[in-house]
């Protein structure tokens, strides 16, 4: 048994059978039923009413290499394990590659949340994962868990294609980081940031210029605006085929697109040196700073009672675009940082967004601008299994 003392803490390395890895994980289970629950959803217990696990997520514990158990002054407060995933089926038809390992069960019991816990755990399992020779480092949580989606965006985890037996579960979300460089890969293009009907907004961290943005309102239908959301349009059709022909299906970009400005508060141009380079826009929002609280165990049907809770003062940022040829000018920090204020003067107390599980550069802007995961709000659709939503208090 391996012990790592930290200031009043260990972390140790038991066996997957440990009786306090059992509990905890059992605890862990009941909390994620409790959040994914929805109204109508068939009763997952047996005749006496204890839960019944779900059989896709049952973990082959001979493919466990680490099981690591968090104690605060002796007592159980934490839980984090490895599993080796080299060679084994990804369930979206190929095998992940060798030097793959994927992390499961990060869980913190509620009385010792607040604490970073979560971030020492995953430090742990970290270094453990490069002892043991691994590369990539992947794993798995979903839309209802926001606190888990934005701790591993702050420790440099980016979403990664779905994988594994919940890859066809439109709440799932799957998150990647290289613990060595992948050296014989070419590195990801980093999209240009498009966005049309429901893929929300999309950026890109935009090129050094000596000038300065200028940023002037216009109508939806101002002809440099329109140009550059069809921009954006040309760019996410090959990069989100599934909302391609959705959108085609409802007529194809310019009718979606008329039909989004039906909505639109504010619509603000950037240029420089006088040519267009950015767009954004501002539209209401069902839900207001309430949903930056909500609380994810009243499951997937409190999200709807939770908009229909009288006036949202809250606020979306749509259809944000910056034209990859400026990069580092600071458009799209300045087209979201004129929302926000058209927003506040509007009595706006909390904005939204979304952007698409495709966009890294999108989600790191984002929350380097104050943006972090929240649950899904209407209307867009639960089963969308493409977005990430974020938000902000105002």
């Amino acid at each position: 048994m391996v012990a790592e003392v930290l200031a009043g803490l260990t972390v140790e390395t038991v066996g997957w059978d440990h009786v306090d890895a059992v509990r905890l994980r059992a605890d862990q289970q009941q909390e994620i039923d409790l959040r994914y629950a929805q109204p109508g959803r068939p009763s997952t217990t047996d005749a006496d009413g204890a839960p019944v696990p779900d059989a896709r997520d049952q973990v082959d514990p001979s493919n466990v290499f680490a099981t690591l158990l968090l104690r605060v002054d002796g007592e159980p407060a934490g839980h984090a394990a490895l599993r080796d995933l080299s060679g084994r089926d990804d369930y979206q038809g190929g095998l992940h590659p060798d030097g793959t390992a994927e992390v499961k069960r990060v869980y913190v019991a509620p009385g010792f949340r607040g604490r970073g816990l979560s971030r020492t755990l995953m430090a742990v399992a970290e270094d453990a994962a490069r002892a043991a020779g691994v590369r990539h480092l992947i794993l798995e949580s979903g839309l209802m868990q926001p606190e888990s989606l934005g701790l591993y965006l702050r420790l440099g985890y980016d979403p990664v294609e779905s994988f594994g037996v919940f890859s066809d579960e439109p709440g799932s979300r799957c998150f990647g980081k290289w613990l060595v460089p992948d050296a014989g890969a070419e590195p990801p293009a980093e999209p240009s940031l498009v966005e049309p009907s429901r893929v929300e907004p999309s950026l890109v961290e935009p090129v050094e210029t000596p000038s300065a943005p200028v940023l002037r309102e216009v109508p939806w239908g101002d002809p440099d605006a329109a140009a550059l959301r069809r921009e954006m349009w040309a760019y996410l059709q090959p990069l989100y085929p599934q909302l391609a022909r959705v959108v085609e299906a409802r007529g194809g970009h310019d009718v979606v697109d008329v039909e989004r400005g039906h909505t639109a508060l504010v619509t603000v141009l950037a240029t420089l040196d006088g040519r267009p380079v950015g767009c954004a826009t501002l539209a209401p929002s069902p839900v207001g700073p309430e949903h930056l609280t909500a609380d994810p165990l009243r499951g997937v049907g409190g999200i709807a009672a939770a908009a229909e809770a009288g006036e949202s003062r809250g606020f979306e940022l749509q259809s944000v675009f910056v034209d990859p040829s400026v990069r580092r000018a600071g458009v799209a920090s300045a087209l979201v940082g004129y929302l926000e204020e058209a927003a506040r003067r509007r009595g706006g107390l909390a904005a939204y967004l979304n952007t698409g599980i495709r966009q890294p550069t999108a989600l790191r802007l984002y929350g380097k601008l104050g943006y972090r995961p929240v649950l899904p709000y209407p209307p867009y659709d639960s089963d969308d299994a493409q977005l990430l939503f974020l938000g902000k208090a105002l």
